[in-house]
């Protein structure tokens, strides 16, 4: 990313309403898993050691903005997924195994589909997409 991409897309993250944060966040974790496959998948280890790092930061981000205050059995079962994504991403750093990274790219993939339908039903019913509705906290 360059300068002018970090400007962008701190632009996009300080002006972005919270349900499009977290899909930034979703996107984040997608992209740099994918390009950890694509990096163990060409043999450069250190690519893939480096783009897991970053995914799982993003994961980490999931699962830190996962609020329970608005519905905690939801909540839970949002952070036991993040954290089983999060455990397959490092198992595949350690074992370097891209298995484990496809395990976690199907998981965050359905995740993003799901958030997406959430916003579009929301938005055709006229209610918020206030992230509330979620159990996430808005900050994600």
């Amino acid at each position: 990313m360059t300068y002018s991409d970090d400007g962008y897309m701190e632009t996009q993250v300080t002006t972005a309403p919270p349900e499009r944060l977290h899909l930034i966040v979703i996107d984040g974790a997608i992209r740099f898993a994918t390009r950890a496959r694509a990096a163990l998948a060409a043999g450069d280890i250190e690519a893939a050691h480096v783009s897991l790092n970053r995914a799982r930061d993003f994961v980490a981000e999931l699962i830190s903005g996962v609020d329970p205050g608005h519905s905690p059995e939801l909540a839970g079962e949002l952070q036991r997924l993040f954290a089983f994504v999060y455990r397959r991403l490092a198992e595949a750093d350690l074992h370097r195994d891209a298995g484990r990274i496809d395990d976690a790219l199907r998981i965050l993939n359905q995740h993003r589909e799901t958030w997406l339908e959430l916003i579009e039903t929301l938005r055709e019913a006229g209610g918020e997409t206030e992230a509330a509705a979620s159990g996430l906290d808005s900050s994600v």
